[in-house]
C-alpha cells in the first residue's frame, strides 16, 4: 500500500479512479487498485459477478483506495438504450447496493460513494424523475454515501442542494461532444488512446478548457478523473497521469 494514498481523496487536487471489477482478469484488477485514488466497483449484475466483486473489494482494501457501488442495468452489459422507470430504478438501486454494502460488512470494507454506471448514469442527466428518485436513495442511506456525477451535468446543483458530498467527474479516456456530454462508444473516435488522452488533459490542466475531437475546447471543472478499465491502454493511461499529477 503506498503510504497516505486513501487520505489524497479528500485534499484539494484531481483524484484518480477506475470502474472496474467488471470483466477485466482479476491481475489487471489488482494492477489498475495500485494506480488510483478510488475504485467504482461492479456490483455483479451488469458485468463480472458476485465472487468478482467480493475480490474486487478486498483488493481495493489492500490498495487503500476509497471504494465506491457501479450498479448498473443487468442487460447489453449495462449500456442497453431501454428506459428503466423510477419504481424498477429504486429496485435496482435496493438490491445493489443492499448486495455490495452486505458484501463489504462481510469483509470489514467500507463504502464511500455510488457512481452509476453506464446508461443510468446517463438517464439520470436526462431524465428528473430518475434523478430524483437516486437522489432521494442516497439521501435516505443508513450511512452518507457521497456521488460521482458527470461534471457539469444536471445532476450537479440537484446533489448539492440536498447537501450530498459530491464528485464531478471528468473521462480521461473518452471524447467529449460540444455540450459536455460523452460521445457516444459506437461512434468514431469516441475512445482515445493513451497518448492522445494525455495530450488533451496536459491541455486542459494548463488551460481549464479541454480539446475535444471537433476541434474545440470546452470548459471543464472536475474533481475527479475516470479512466475504465475495459479501454485498451488503461494501465498505460493511469501511469501515464499519476507522472502528469507528480503523484506517488
Amino acid at each position: 500500500m503506498r503510504t497516505g494514498h486513501a487520505a489524497h481523496f479528500l485534499m484539494d487536487r484531481l483524484i484518480l479512479n477506475c470502474d472496474l471489477g467488471e470483466d477485466e482478469p482479476i491481475e489487471r484488477t489488482d494492477e489498475l487498485l495500485s494506480l488510483v485514488d478510488a475504485a467504482n466497483i461492479s456490483c455483479g449484475y451488469h458485468a463480472g459477478n458476485f465472487e468478482k466483486t467480493g475480490t474486487a473489494l478486498k483488493l481495493a482494501q489492500k490498495h487503500g483506495v476509497k471504494i465506491g457501488a457501479h450498479p448498473g442495468i443487468p442487460i447489453d452489459g449495462g449500456r442497453g438504450s431501454g428506459e428503466i422507470d423510477p419504481t424498477e430504478f429504486r429496485n435496482l438501486l435496493d438490491l445493489q447496493l443492499g448486495t455490495f454494502q452486505e458484501t463489504a460488512r462481510s469483509l470489514g470494507v467500507s463504502v464511500a460513494h455510488v457512481k452509476l454506471h453506464g446508461s443510468l448514469y446517463h438517464a439520470v442527466e436526462r431524465n428528473l424523475d430518475l434523478a430524483e428518485t437516486y437522489l432521494d436513495f442516497l439521501s435516505q442511506a443508513p450511512q452518507p454515501l457521497a456521488v460521482f456525477s458527470l461534471a457539469g451535468g444536471s445532476l450537479v446543483a440537484a446533489a448539492e442542494a440536498r447537501g450530498l458530498e459530491l464528485y464531478q467527474e471528468a473521462f480521461a479516456d473518452r471524447d467529449y461532444q460540444s455540450n459536455g456530454s460523452l460521445v457516444p462508444r459506437s461512434e468514431p473516435g469516441a475512445l482515445l488512446t493513451a497518448a492522445e488522452a494525455i495530450r488533451r488533459i496536459a491541455l486542459w490542466q494548463d488551460s481549464g478548457k479541454l480539446p475535444i475531437g471537433s476541434g474545440q475546447r470546452i470548459d471543464l471543472c472536475a474533481n475527479t478523473l475516470c479512466v475504465h478499465a475495459d479501454s485498451t491502454e488503461a494501465l498505460e493511461l493511469l501511469r501515464q497521469l499519476r507522472l502528469l499529477y507528480h503523484l506517488p
